[in-house]
């Protein structure tokens, strides 16, 4: 399961996703890894949340808890 996450989002391993999902968490997204595009917040009123991210060029949407427990499977 987790080689499937690395070959979805373009990573190469469990430490570049670690980074990625950290600067998620930091609210100072890293480009979208799939187009490069810019990262914000999925909820922007009242459910702003750190972990919930769309992107705005292809419009991926990046959910940080999945990610990770995704990860956490492999």
């Amino acid at each position: 399961m987790e080689k499937d996450i690395f070959i979805k989002y373009k990573m190469s391993s469990r430490d570049e996703a670690v980074i990625f999902l950290k600067s998620l968490w930091n609210e100072t997204p890293k480009p979208c890894p799939l187009c490069e595009g810019r990262l914000d917040f999925l909820h922007k009123k009242a459910k702003k949340s750190n972990s919930d991210w769309i992107c705005t060029v292809c419009g991926e949407r990046f959910d940080a808890i999945k990610i990770l427990n995704q990860l956490n499977e492999g």
